[in-house]
């Protein structure tokens, strides 16, 4: 039996094969296609969930695992934002969003990033992304990595948040 985290991952995949990722979309953005189904066998296989917290150079950033009802929320989040064609932002020094891995066992690791505002999945160049204006993804995942992060490192992210 599949459970809600394993549905919930689904769909965020599905979402990102064939409608993208979110963020604020660039003046050149325009609306990406939605979503089909046949993505569904990749994410039934789903165990994991990790996120980092890009921060530093020269040193590792700080990760974590989600718990399944935090992963399923995040994934609910992203499926919900609007789809977008365009060039997320990049970081550079400092606070330079969050990476997201999904490992299934077998499988390559899919992976997201969610800064200032897209979801996206990495590269260079127009890609499909959501939108996050509100940036409620990298606010969700700022809560789950509390008990991980130092307070230096949550005060930098919620500067840029603001």
């Amino acid at each position: 039996m599949i459970g809600r985290t394993t549905l919930a991952l689904l769909a965020l995949l599905v979402l990102l094969a064939f409608g993208g990722c979110g963020g604020r979309p660039p003046v050149d953005a325009s609306p990406a296609s939605s979503a089909a189904p046949t993505a569904a066998a990749s994410v039934a296989a789903a165990t994991r969930m990790t996120t980092s917290l890009g921060i530093y150079s020269g040193r590792p950033d700080p990760s974590w695992d989600l718990g399944d009802a935090q992963a399923a929320e995040v994934v609910t989040a992203s499926a919900a934002l609007p789809a977008a064609i365009g060039t997320p932002p990049e970081g550079g020094l400092g606070y330079h969003g969050f990476t997201l891995v999904l490992r299934r066992p077998g499988q390559a690791d899919e992976t997201l990033i969610a800064y200032r505002g897209t979801v996206s999945s990495p590269g260079a160049g127009a890609r499909p992304y959501r939108a996050d204006p509100g940036r409620t993804v990298e606010r969700l995942l700022l809560e789950t990595g509390r008990a991980t992060l130092t307070p230096t490192e949550i005060a930098a992210v919620e500067a840029d948040l603001r």
